[in-house]
């Protein structure tokens, strides 16, 4: 377990770090479009969305925006190169990229930030309902001489670990996974907590 969770955290550092370079900014503006129409379709209230982006952006996410402007060919000696044209060219352009990328990213990151916290709540319920069905099963098993089955409740904890980082990841980097698909992650997070809760070893 120890061995998987820190393979996760080593993705979920370096991931963010490297998206940027990798993907362009016409990408990650059309994954936020796509976030964006999901999150007013089915969760409606586009105006408290607005509000929470500008909130989770502009109050929060500027300060990292402002400071990869220093990367942007405006404010650099890119247009030099791009002059020469050629290799230097795209050499030129690798900052800008970079510094957009990285700004669209924020952006993207404070709408699912703002998804998150409007789906806050019925993501809470199932995780509560996993909790007190696991707890029930336990004792059930308890009282019928039955035991936690310690290959299920690895399992289980494994899937809960790769259910907690992909809904990070999804967070902080603009990778393609639609909102329409986070509903159904929360019901399986109350079945593999429960399953968990259920299989706990008795050690």
């Amino acid at each position: 377990m120890g061995k998987h969770f820190l393979i996760w955290i080593m993705v979920l550092i370096f991931t963010p770090l490297s998206i940027a370079f990798f993907m362009k900014p016409p990408t990650i503006l059309k994954y936020i479009k796509n976030d964006y129409a999901s999150a007013t379709t089915m969760l409606g209230g586009q105006d408290e969305i607005n509000s929470d982006l500008n909130i989770f952006y502009s109050e929060n996410l500027s300060l990292v925006a402002n400071f990869v402007n220093e990367f942007e060919d405006r404010k650099g000696d890119a247009h030099s190169f791009r002059e020469k044209g050629g290799a230097s060219e795209l050499m030129a352009d690798i900052s800008s990229n970079w510094s957009s990328s990285v700004r669209l990213q924020l952006y993207s990151m404070a709408l699912r930030l703002s998804i998150i916290k409007r789906w806050g709540v019925w993501l809470i319920i199932p995780f509560m309902i996993g909790c007190v069905v696991g707890a029930l099963e336990r004792k059930l098993k308890t009282e019928t001489f039955g035991g936690p089955v310690p290959p299920i409740y690895n399992t289980s904890s494994h899937m809960l670990l790769a259910l907690t980082s992909i809904t990070i990841l999804w967070v902080i980097c603009p990778i393609p996974i639609p909102v329409s698909v986070f509903p159904t992650m929360g019901v399986l997070f109350s079945v593999f907590v429960g399953l968990a809760v259920a299989n706990y070893p008795n050690y």
